[in-house]
């Protein structure tokens, strides 16, 4: 049977209470495929946890004027993480701060997800802002739409692919958002739902302080996923998530 990797970017630095572990329950107690999870970046206890998780370090890449970080520490630890698997045709990037809160498939994840059109918005001194307007003019450039892809959901991405926007687009040296250049690449005629519809239960997106414990036993109830920024995270949160996976 099918062996589906799931890829979780990690940066220790970044950490705020156990959220990876959440993250990590969340795919073994929801998730109905086989599958490996692997932390990719730095390590983590929970790497050996089990014979369903093993780590896949990389060290950050240099910073570079113009060029925003994460992005460009994401392309450098995908590719490591391409080597130690050379077999697998693809995998599931997902954050550490995504739990999953319902049973849900392959075919779930797979499912092009979006939040309408990407915003004129640009704001040069935030390095995830310039990112997103750069990635709009390269796709207006290439005559592709600019649907805003950057959903904090897990997302599926073939290799061979991603890795030719990675070369076309010099993303070792300038850093793009990779979801938009993906889909809005490959996507083509597939319908993508627009997880800011009440009727799409995918997501359910905390970004602010001042959500009840009510919103969360909601979402546990008609969500498969629950997310947090760094700005939502909270003890309402944390506490929340260590009652219901029970860890």
């Amino acid at each position: 049977m099918k062996e589906y990797l799931i890829v979780i970017p990690y940066c220790a630095k970044g950490a705020q209470g156990r959220e990876l572990e959440y993250a990590v329950a969340g795919w073994r107690r929801h998730f109905k495929e086989p599958f490996r999870i692997v932390l990719a970046g730095a390590d983590h206890p929970i790497s050996k946890s089990g014979d369903d998780i093993c780590c896949v370090r990389s060290r950050r890449v240099q910073g570079r004027e113009g060029s925003w970080r994460p992005h460009l520490d994401y392309v450098s630890c995908l590719r490591k993480v391409r080597e130690a698997f050379p077999d697998t045709e693809g995998f599931v990037m997902v954050a550490d701060d995504c739990y999953a809160v319902h049973d849900f498939d392959i075919h779930d994840v797979m499912v092009p997800k979006f939040l309408g059109p990407t915003g004129e918005a640009y704001n040069p001194a935030n390095g995830w802002s310039v990112d997103k307007h750069r990635t709009m003019l390269a796709l207006r450039e290439a005559g592709l739409p600019t649907n805003n892809y950057t959903t904090h959901l897990p997302q599926w991405y073939e290799w061979d692919k991603l890795a030719a926007l990675w070369d076309k687009y010099k993303m070792d040296e300038v850093s793009h958002n990779m979801e938009d250049l993906y889909y809005n690449t490959y996507a083509g005629d597939r319908i993508a739902l627009n997880v800011h519809r009440q009727d799409v239960p995918y997501k359910c997106g905390l970004y602010a302080q001042g959500y009840t414990e009510s919103i969360l036993k909601y979402a546990a109830e008609e969500r498969v996923w629950i997310t947090n920024s760094p700005e939502g995270w909270s003890d309402t949160l944390a506490k929340f998530l260590r009652e219901y996976y029970g860890i």
